[in-house]
């Protein structure tokens, strides 16, 4: 079966699938770590220096520095998806689809801060670790955030109306007509690429009305068509499933309008906190080598 002939139950079964092992490797993952250092872990920080697993799970030990190496490598691995994203039009799809790349951008994420978590030992001892600490989980917020937002707004714009009136127009050729004729006088607010978010939060009222217009415009659109009064007298509940129907199929031009600009906003905001992030991290990284491995090439 080829993907067009695919229902929409069917289509969806694989994203579930991949889904779901997602979040059991990324439960597994945190399973055995809690289960390698429990013991350590439940400690106080004072009390912490006379465990057994001491110096293996502290920070700087050997499990404990691992955690942060890989953590820190899945982080910096993450943020080639902006790369990707950026350079859309030169990078060939053979390199990998958008939607297996923003996969694979949470998967890193996820797992690299999870690691990054368990190399911290779950303390704060120094700003530089609180802001990296802080810096990591604003990122990591704001992208599920918007991994949601993403999988939840409509980016079909008018393909599912369009497609819907030509199924139909066989049927009711002046229904298809006078809906059509509606959407396109219908009124609908644009903004440029660059439109700030302040802006973008002063028209979401706009589109509110613009979509609620769209909805309750559709049953005085279509009274003037014959075969559709007709319809509504022999079938009247089929007639108000049309209304309902087409009326959410044309408000969705709205929506989807309305979700891109916020998703461009988000996606300014969350690569602004992903930079600082990674300058966050730099220092870490910089200040733990210049204080604790220095002495090594001193000798």
């Amino acid at each position: 079966m080829n993907r067009a002939a695919m229902s929409p139950a069917q289509s969806q079964t694989p994203r579930r699938v991949g889904r779901w092992i997602t979040i059991s490797i990324l439960l597994s993952l945190c399973a055995l770590l809690t289960w390698r250092g429990f013991g350590f872990y439940r400690l106080s920080v004072a009390a912490r220096p006379g465990h057994p697993d001491y110096d293996t799970l502290n920070p700087a030990g050997l499990l404990g520095h691992g955690y942060g190496i890989f953590g820190t490598a899945l982080i910096f691995t993450n943020l080639l998806y902006l790369v990707r994203r950026r350079f859309a039009n030169y990078i060939p799809d053979r390199m990998g689809s958008m939607k297996a790349w923003l996969n694979a951008h949470a998967f890193t994420g996820l797992s690299g801060s999870l690691l990054v978590a368990f190399h911290s030992a779950f303390q704060l001892r120094t700003p530089i670790a609180a802001l990296t600490s802080a810096s990591l989980g604003i990122v990591v917020v704001t992208g599920l955030v918007g991994f949601y937002l993403h999988a939840l707004l409509p980016k079909t714009g008018l393909a599912a109306f369009k497609d819907r009136l030509t199924e139909l127009r066989p049927l009711l050729p002046g229904f298809v007509t006078r809906v059509e004729d509606f959407v396109k006088h219908a009124p609908l607010t644009t903004l440029p690429h660059d439109a700030s978010y302040p802006r973008i939060l002063f028209t979401i009222p706009h589109w509110v009305r613009e979509a609620r217009g769209r909805r309750r415009g559709m049953k005085k659109a279509v009274q003037a068509d014959k075969l559709f009064r007709v319809l509504k007298r022999t079938e009247p509940a089929i007639a108000r499933a049309l209304l309902v129907e087409f009326g959410d199929l044309a408000a969705k031009e709205v929506d989807s309008q309305a979700g891109a600009a916020m998703m461009r906003t988000w996606r300014s905001l969350h690569r602004f906190l992903a930079i600082l992030l990674f300058a966050s991290v730099s220092l870490h990284i910089g200040v733990a080598w210049y204080y604790g491995f220095r002495w090594i090439f001193d000798r």
